[in-house]
């Protein structure tokens, strides 16, 4: 079991017993039909056997309610998805579950960031986020379709996952037009100034934590080699200075704050061949990609 398939649950400390356990079935109806798939949400919240008949007075509090439930039902999507993996009967429907696990793992970790209250996130951040952990789950079947495998294990999937969180977006979104970010030195004011700092110098690459070069002249001649080794709580920028030439083969980013710096259009050139005809889905196509 690769290390995202063990990693998601001993995320959630504030998960299921937290719930919001306070609705009556009457306020259920009335706040489950403001939604646009009223039935799931109110069938699942209605089998909540914590409830305490009181009335739900809020619109936040019903979001709050409603963003728990999703993260309960993605929890069990998760493991569902992670059980039926003895059930692919060919390498194109491995492929595919792989990556629906990693790409629930991901759909927890945005709930968990917005349900978080120490994030403090902004209704722009939640919507964002909340944006991102359907479209996980909008990709993860889309490679059974891409890979012409989607008759046998993508069946054994279904739940109401996407449903919720579609309920969960038009909740947080009060249909208030979204104030364009300010500016400052031409970058958003959310940009740090240590990296408006660095992307504004003359030469990033006089500033690199490691180099590589396919010539042997750095500390590593593959891209790969120098993200792998590269520090995993970095606070800042980690800058990895990659030298004019060649690089064939597939990046996959993981750790936080890594910077690719190169000589310049046509010099430093990382290529990949991967793709939905050679029997990788789009998500994984990506010549240099953060997962």
């Amino acid at each position: 079991m690769s290390p995202f398939h063990s990693l998601v649950i001993l995320l959630i400390p504030f998960l299921l017993s937290s719930i919001v356990t306070s609705y009556s079935y009457n306020d259920l109806k009335l706040w489950c039909g403001q939604t646009p798939n009223p039935q799931p949400c109110e069938y699942l919240l209605s089998k909540n056997p914590n409830h305490l008949h009181k009335p739900i007075k809020r619109k936040s509090d019903f979001l709050k309610l409603s963003l728990q439930l999703a993260q309960e039902r993605a929890l069990i999507g998760h493991a569902n998805t992670l059980s039926l993996g003895s059930k692919c009967r060919n390498q194109l429907e491995r492929v595919a579950w792989n990556d629906c696990v990693e790409l629930y793992q991901q759909t927890i970790q945005k709930l968990n960031k917005t349900l978080d209250p120490n994030t403090k996130c902004s209704q722009v951040d939640a919507q964002t986020w909340l944006s991102t952990a359907l479209t996980n789950l909008e990709t993860c079947k889309a490679g059974f379709y891409e890979l012409g495998v989607q008759d046998y294990v993508l069946p054994l999937m279904s739940n109401n996952v996407t449903k919720l969180l579609s309920n969960t977006l038009a909740l947080n979104n009060n249909g208030e037009s979204h104030q364009e970010p300010s500016y400052k030195d031409g970058f958003p004011t959310w940009v740090k100034p240590g990296d408006r700092k660095l992307l504004q110098a003359s030469s990033p690459a006089s500033r690199a934590n490691v180099v590589v070069a396919k010539d042997g002249s750095g500390k590593y001649t593959t891209v790969n080699a120098a993200i792998n080794a590269a520090p995993k709580n970095s606070n800042g920028r980690y800058v990895i200075y990659v030298k004019g030439g060649i690089y064939n083969e597939q990046v996959e980013i993981k750790t936080k704050n890594i910077m690719l710096v190169g000589d310049g259009i046509g010099k430093t050139i990382i290529t990949g061949s991967k793709s939905v005809g050679g029997g990788t889905t789009t998500f994984r196509s990506a010549t240099v990609g953060k997962f």
